[in-house]
């Protein structure tokens, strides 16, 4: 799981969109009261959860040793600038 801290709402949509243009995205309901929002990113070979919560903590949860997930994280991490946010 990739943690990114104090991320803002403009820039969590931003993440959100950019992922949304390039996979496909399944939304599901936020079980907990602290996050605001959730989707699974799916692909033929594997899944990759994306967090976001009210605190501003977007989480990027997935098989640390599967391609598909470090993929999803690196363009995320073009979207999010990790030195703000690490």
């Amino acid at each position: 799981m990739v943690r990114y801290n104090l991320v803002p709402p403009d820039t969590y949509i931003r993440v959100k969109k950019g992922l949304q243009g390039d996979h496909m995205v399944s939304q599901y309901p936020s079980f907990h009261e602290s996050m605001y929002d959730s989707f699974e990113i799916i692909s033929l070979d594997d899944k990759v959860a994306v967090y976001y919560y009210k605190n501003g903590t977007l989480a990027v949860e997935g098989d640390d040793k599967n391609s598909f997930f470090r993929s999803v994280v690196r363009q995320v991490n073009k979207l999010v600038s990790r030195k703000d946010y690490l």
